[in-house]
């Protein structure tokens, strides 16, 4: 039986009410404040993992109490300290990799550092994240009709380390691709590394607004807080796959626009009698991509560092996606604003952008 840990926090005050019920009501900066006194600590115990070649392997969750603002915004070495006191207890669990989640592989160098000081494997699960996000996007355009050889593509936080490997794996599927990022110089140099490998037109936008209004498909993986794609941003039959976590689109576009189809990226089927003994907001025996590549690499026995850094490499992205197909994770359908998506909502999502698309102007624009 191997072992893993996995490094989990609160992404907003639902969730802080989901895992205790009487903070319902408290002002968020309260509950900020509780969370700077509370020490990292063993959330649950992850077990019936099952792969289809018999292995097994069981986990824990462990909680690094911050929100996401706390992690950008506090002492860096104070922040670092908790996320190091998650990973010990992990390997005083008998844990031999533990997986970043969240804002946890965001702070620092994205758990490099991490991999200096603890005595076990680390990951940020970022190559399976790319891969299922790929997966999910290009499945989401097939169902809506968008042919990929016509479609204008964006990824949005084109110069993380999601987003920069997305934008090369997406421009040799689609027309045209514009990258989304606040740090131009990095654009243009990713854009350039794009444009030697394929033919794809590529532009480069620091405003998000207009790097994705004429968007048919867009990949957005940012490290922001949330809520950058706004309802009015969007091209009638669009597809946003929403990799972040808090998740880059808001949340009033699931009524103010049902004529586009927002999924939530990298969730997985993880295969066996998974129990993960804790809500973290997703139906049974579902994960993560970033929990997921954590729960492979352990299940293969791969105990190394694996997706860390800025530089994840697209023979990384295609080797846990091998791992994964071995071991019987797959991509666990469409799920948006916290509700699984059916065919049937899907065909209504686009009959009624095509009514739309007749009266939508293109917009030129980019930098």
């Amino acid at each position: 039986m191997e072992k893993f840990g996995f490094l989990i926090h609160a992404l907003d005050m639902r969730d802080v009410v989901r895992y205790e019920p009487k903070a319902a009501g408290k002002r968020e900066v309260l509950v900020e404040k509780i969370f700077e006194w509370m020490p990292s600590h063993k959330e649950s115990h992850i077990t019936g993992i099952v792969s289809t070649t018999g292995r097994q392997a069981e986990g824990w969750f462990v909680t690094v109490p911050f929100m996401p603002r706390q992690f950008l915004a506090l002492n860096k070495d104070f922040v670092m300290g908790k996320i190091i006191d998650a990973c010990k207890i992990v390997e005083k669990l008998g844990g031999k990799i533990v997986g970043l989640g969240g804002f946890t592989s965001v702070v620092g160098d994205a758990g490099i550092s991490v991999s200096k000081i603890i005595n076990i494997a680390v990951t940020s699960g970022n190559s399976y994240t790319i891969a299922t996000a790929m997966e999910g996007a290009v499945e989401a355009a097939r169902q809506m009709g968008i042919p990929l050889e016509t479609a204008n593509a964006a990824v949005v936080g084109a110069s993380g380390s999601i987003g920069s490997v997305c934008a090369q794996l997406l421009a040799k599927k689609v027309k045209s691709l514009t990258l989304v990022a606040r740090n131009l110089p990095r654009l243009k140099k990713l854009a350039e590394l794009i444009q030697s490998h394929s033919g794809t037109k590529v532009e480069v936008c620091t405003d998000v607004s207009l790097g994705v209004r004429n968007a048919d498909i867009i990949i957005t993986a940012t490290s922001s807080t949330g809520g950058i794609i706004k309802a009015s941003d969007l091209k009638p039959g669009a597809v946003v796959c929403d990799v972040a976590l808090p998740h880059d689109v808001c949340r009033d576009v699931a009524t103010l626009r049902p004529d586009v189809l927002v999924i939530e990226g990298g969730l997985v089927e993880v295969p066996g009698d998974v129990n993960f003994n804790f809500d973290f907001g997703y139906p049974p025996k579902v994960a993560l991509a970033c929990m997921s590549e954590t729960m492979i690499l352990a299940i293969e026995g791969r105990f190394e560092n694996f997706s860390l850094g800025r530089g994840i490499k697209i023979e990384q992205v295609e080797e846990i996606s091998r791992l994964a197909n071995i071991h019987g994770f797959k991509l666990a359908g469409f799920r948006s604003f916290d509700s699984m998506v059916t065919p049937e909502q899907i065909h209504e999502i686009r009959t009624l952008a095509r009514k739309r698309q007749k009266g939508f102007k293109v917009f030129t624009g980019g930098v």
